[in-house]
């Protein structure tokens, strides 16, 4: 039954466009507040001594238990959807449940007693009863009270009871919260993590709740200690851990579950940067001692303001193979995006540029890479965006641009610059942005000694004007005056999470998958448009590009390539196709897909996932050409690759056992090629998996030292470097031909063999 109710989970998320819990109506809990009231309200009036019909008298017989746990329930349920409509704190709905109890005890408890107090004062009297909560027993002690303890005053006694435990159990959960937080966090299948407390993390968090998919908790470690953020975290439901309980063994629970990889990201989100990357070593070291998980793909954004530090930052973790990615958030550079984006929105031809700061330079570079963006993806020609730069530096920022584009092997992006090098008063911007109403002018640096954002709008009324406000950390939609907005440098724009780079990659792969289908967009859950497009398909087109990236490492090439890089040959084209089908079918499978003749995406059901041979040609021709969209794309970000051709020094470790051969031997190596040993020869047998193969007695004795009978200990050094894929290699034993993660290793006596790339982890060590 729990396979079955996971598998119509699972259809949830592959159908559902958000990644967003279910939200509760406003008015959910009316029904439930509207039985208890009526429940109590009957109650009442039967303690009063009204009669009626037999049901009536059925309902409000103090022997039935029923009604107390239907009213009891009720006002439980009531208050828990009043708060949870409008995203409450635990303790707001805990006070509306008190609350409740309490109303509902005097109530009760005075409709009971009120016509049984003939010795005391009429009003008076039963108050005190129903306050003291002393047990009062007064009935038929005068006309109109009750002969027997009837219904109403059992409610009363209960809420009096559930209001006072509830009110421990309350305090008890206050003293116990970051505790009961902590149970909670290791205990979650999957989990989104934030660390730091920067100004921003308050808003990013806020942006996380809104998406976070069902399922998935959010898990904070507060290090500041600020009640107001803690308080603010627990609203929105997020489990908050002191930074100074969570040890190495604690972050690695944190992330994983039973030993796999359960979280799906992780944002270190720190003011300053030395913190944001001591932490990222802690994060890293702890995803990298969990086992990958094949249903999930894990991204570690950390912060890192700087546009060209960050983007320096992101591409020096491009290179080692994980089981997740890295990628740095930069505010500028979120701006840049939002400000870019406003171009396109209303269809701006021509973008002013007054600033010389980061800011104008992260917008040149998103306007530089959202044109070549444009030319992989739009198959018209569109005319291309005019850029005017204006600042007595402007010459300079548009070198400095080229520059950093061509570091990257990218050209400049920009057809038409424009420099006009005068300060950029009003007057001059005036005159920049007039002659064209489709004109973008942003005015990216603040100069109140040269221009005044709102003099400028008002002399040029239909010219969109950004300005940049210092004091501010937002981009609202709506203007300031006429066509001006103003805006700050932040993290997020709207409710949205911000984009990394690797999602940017994800959702332009999507884009271009949907030019290929033409009518066909929309047919299916995954042909939908990226904002529609279902979770799952949204992390598999993020799964694409960590394959990618992985499997060019493992056919002996770098991302590292300065230039135009070097194309892949086809037999690296056909390996990286196998790659990605491999990991398409473990991904679908590792989510509750399974293989069937026929495809039915409600079902959960793919004609496709089997292995690659078995694959039907049009469905090898659609990955492949997958894979080389994939790699025109990273082409366009500035993503090449090149081979690998240094060979690097590393360090022999580990024992062996070894017999000198007095005969031919033939052996095999991991791949199937066949070896052949002469007399004098070494067979050599690793000791922990029985591995054997030939060592020339040269070689054998220049890196090998005995330490017992038969024992011998790997000493010296060797130069090494990833093999090409196919690459040919001439050992001693023969000739062998390098696979996929080989590793081609070069001896003292300039003798060469190839080592399977997990063993050579074992054996060897970088010096």
């Amino acid at each position: 039954m729990s396979g079955l109710w996971g598998n119509q989970r699972r259809r949830r998320l592959f159908t559902s466009p958000a990644r967003r819990r279910r939200s509760v109506p406003e008015w959910a809990w009316i029904p439930f507040a509207a039985l208890a009231t009526v429940l109590g309200l009957l109650a009442a009036l039967r303690a009063l001594g009204v009669d009626g019909p037999a049901f009536y008298r059925w309902l409000t017989d103090p022997r039935q238990p029923l009604v107390p746990a239907l009213f009891l329930g009720s006002i439980v349920a009531a208050a828990a959807l009043y708060g949870r409509a409008r995203s409450a704190a635990g303790r707001v709905i805990g006070v509306l449940s008190v609350s409740s109890f309490a109303i509902g005890a005097l109530v009760l408890g005075m409709a009971s007693y009120i016509n049984c107090a003939p010795d005391g004062p009429p009003f008076f009297e039963p108050l005190i009863w129903v306050l003291s909560g002393n047990g009062a027993a007064p009935w038929g002690a005068g006309p109109g009270c009750p002969t027997e303890a009837p219904l109403a005053a059992h409610l009363a006694r209960l809420c009096a009871l559930w209001g006072a435990l509830a009110g421990v159990l309350g305090v008890v959960a206050a003293m116990l919260r970051r505790q009961i937080d902590r149970w909670l966090a290791l205990l979650a299948r999957r989990s989104v993590v934030v660390l730091g407390q920067s100004a921003e993390a308050a808003g990013v968090l806020r942006a996380l709740a809104v998406n976070l998919a069902p399922g998935t908790s959010l898990l904070v470690i507060d290090s500041a200690k600020d009640e107001g953020f803690v308080a603010g975290a627990r609203a929105l439901g997020a489990r908050v851990l002191a930074a100074d309980t969570v040890d190495t063994a604690t972050l690695v629970r944190l992330v994983s579950r039973r030993g796999r990889i359960a979280a799906e990201s992780v944002q270190i989100i720190e003011d300053r940067v030395p913190e944001a990357l001591a932490t990222f070593t802690r994060v890293a070291k702890a995803l990298d001692a969990a086992q990958p998980n094949e249903g999930l793909i894990t991204r570690v954004l950390v912060r890192i303001d700087d546009p060209w530090a960050a983007e320096n930052w992101r591409r020096s973790m491009v290179g080692p193979e994980r089981a997740w990615l890295a990628d740095a958030l930069s505010a500028t550079e979120q701006t840049a995006r939002a400000v870019v984006a406003r171009i396109d929105l209303i269809g701006a031809r021509r973008l002013v540029l007054a600033g010389e700061g980061d800011l104008a330079a992260a917008v040149l570079a998103e306007v530089a890479q959202c044109e070549r963006e444009r030319r992989v993806l739009q198959t018209t020609t569109a005319q291309p965006l005019q850029v005017t730069l204006v600042g007595e530096h402007a010459a300079d920022l548009a070198k400095e641009h080229t520059a950093q584009q061509a570091r990257f092997g990218n050209d400049k992006g920009i057809e038409f610059v424009q420099v006009i090098a005068e300060p950029a008063t009003d007057s001059v911007l005036i005159a920049a942005g007039s002659g064209e109403l489709t004109t973008l002018l942003v005015i990216a640096e603040a100069a109140p000694a040269l221009n005044r954002p709102t003099r400028i709008a008002g002399r040029v009324p239909d010219v969109t004007i950004m300005a940049v406000d210092p004091g501010s950390t937002e981009l609202p939609e709506q203007p300031l005056l006429g066509r001006l907005t103003s805006f700050g440098v932040g993290l997020q724009t709207g409710d949205e999470v911000p984009e990394d780079h690797w999602t940017r990659m994800a959702r332009l792969l999507h884009n271009a998958y949907l030019a290929q289908l033409g009518d066909g967009v929309g047919a299916r859950p995954s042909s939908r448009p990226w904002p529609d497009l279902p979770v799952f398909y949204r992390d598999s087109n993020l799964r694409q590009v960590h394959t990618l990236f992985s499997g060019v490492v493992q056919v002996g090439r770098t991302w590292a390539a300065d230039g135009a890089g070097e194309p892949l040959s086809p037999a690296e084209i056909d390996f990286l196709s196998r790659r990605e089908h491999d990991s398409w079918r473990r991904f679908y499978l590792a989510n509750g897909w399974r293989q069937a003749p026929a495809r039915d995406d409600t079902r959960l059901l793919h004609d496709w996932l089997v292995d690659w041979d078995a694959l039907p040609p049009p469905a090898r021709a659609r990955t492949s050409a997958g894979v080389r969209r994939a790699l025109a794309l990273l082409d366009v970000a500035g993503y090449r690759s090149q081979k690998i051709t240094a060979l690097v020094p590393h360090r022999r470790r580990g024992e062996v056992l070894a017999t000198q051969l007095d005969h031919e031997w033939t052996w095999q190596t991991e791949t199937g090629a066949t070896m052949r040993a002469r007399p004098g020869d070494w067979q050599v047998t690793d000791p922990e998996t029985g591995r054997q193969w030939s060592a020339d007695p040269a070689a054998f004795h220049a890196g090998h030292e005995p330490v017992g009978a038969g024992r011998y200990r790997r000493t010296g050094f060797v130069l090494a470097r990833p093999a090409h894929l196919g690459e040919q290699v001439n050992t001693m034993e023969g000739p062998a031909v390098a696979e996929a993660g080989e590793w081609l290793v070069e001896g003292d006596l300039q003798e060469r063999w190839l080592v399977p790339g997990a063993r050579f982890t074992a054996a060897y060590e970088a010096v």
